[in-house]
């Protein structure tokens, strides 16, 4: 069952005529196993790795590029992506198409939901390079009033001794903060110095995409924190997201629909195909002791394979 569909456009637009963009990403190839138009030796998983990089986050001390080559081919381990903006660039050996339903899935723990948004793009030029335009699987929040597109963070190299800082493209500003861990001599929160991701080039990073609403809220009092989901809310179409009804319990992996594509604008898009997937944790929010909400996958297959 597709989710994304007119009736939600027309809602959305409130009586604008607006036209449903018709992406040309080359004929539909022949379906993977079919013997036509691809190679005998595809592969349902991902095939290749072609970007990766971790946002500031509690894990940053662990992570490192070559982590990314666990993505590849039957889930293994999980890619950490850090906090708001980190992502991941992958690609199939072959054309995914736009079918019924679902088209991949993508695997993650199943721990906690740390939802991510998944961006799709095609092979027109036939190249076999992630170098075209991104389209965003719009997901059950596309339309909630704390959802913002186009939104840009930077995040600075902290001081020795200090926190990471940031600023973001709305004139926000303040320092990623500590939840979990105490300085055992002083007693007090210790920096997130460490959480600066040592393959980070320069002295600052940013990143940039769809900010989706606060996952998490403190159920409890300040003293005794009890951080849970917001009800009602990622209901579906967002990757690590454990409590969504697209959730596959026994894979482990939530299930995407091509269909749900959407431009830069937010307008629907048809897409035959895709052959890119970018994964990027979309949530920017520190939940206390649980610190930042960071998205964790191991891989992704076409389900028509």
């Amino acid at each position: 069952m597709k989710r994304y569909g007119m009736s939600w456009f027309r809602s959305m637009c409130a009586g604008w005529l607006v036209a449903v963009l018709f992406v040309a990403c080359t004929e539909t190839p022949a379906g993977p196993g079919d013997g036509e138009g691809e190679p005998e030796d595809l592969s349902s998983y991902i095939a290749e790795v072609f970007d990766y990089v971790y946002a500031p986050g509690q894990h940053a001390p662990t992570r490192n590029a070559e982590d990314a080559e666990s993505f590849v081919g039957k889930p293994d381990r999980e890619l950490y992506l850090g906090g708001f903006g980190g992502y991941v660039v992958a690609g199939f050996d072959h054309d995914v198409p736009n079918g019924e339903g679902a088209d991949f899935e993508v695997y993650s723990s199943g721990v906690d939901a740390e939802p991510a948004i998944v961006y799709v793009m095609c092979d027109e030029n036939g190249d076999g390079l992630p170098n075209e335009t991104w389209y965003e699987l719009a997901g059950s929040e596309a339309g909630h009033a704390e959802t913002i597109r186009d939104y840009e963070v930077t995040y600075y190299k902290p001081a020795v001794g200090g926190n990471v800082r940031w600023r973001d493209n709305r004139g926000n500003s303040g320092e990623l903060l500590e939840g979990n861990r105490k300085d055992p001599a002083t007693g007090n929160f210790r920096t997130t110095e460490s959480w600066w991701w040592s393959e980070t080039v320069g002295d600052s990073v940013s990143f940039k995409g769809t900010r989706l609403p606060d996952v998490y809220y403190n159920a409890g009092t300040d003293s005794a924190e009890n951080w849970v989901i917001r009800p009602d809310m990622f209901a579906w179409g967002y990757a690590e997201n454990n409590k969504g009804d697209d959730y596959d319990k026994k894979t482990r992996a939530n299930r995407l629909d091509i269909s749900n594509a959407v431009d830069a604008s937010g307008h629907p898009v048809v897409l035959p195909h895709v052959r890119f997937i970018k994964i990027q944790t979309a949530v920017f929010q520190r939940a206390g002791w649980l610190n930042e909400v960071s998205a964790e996958v191991l891989g992704a297959r076409d389900l028509h394979y």
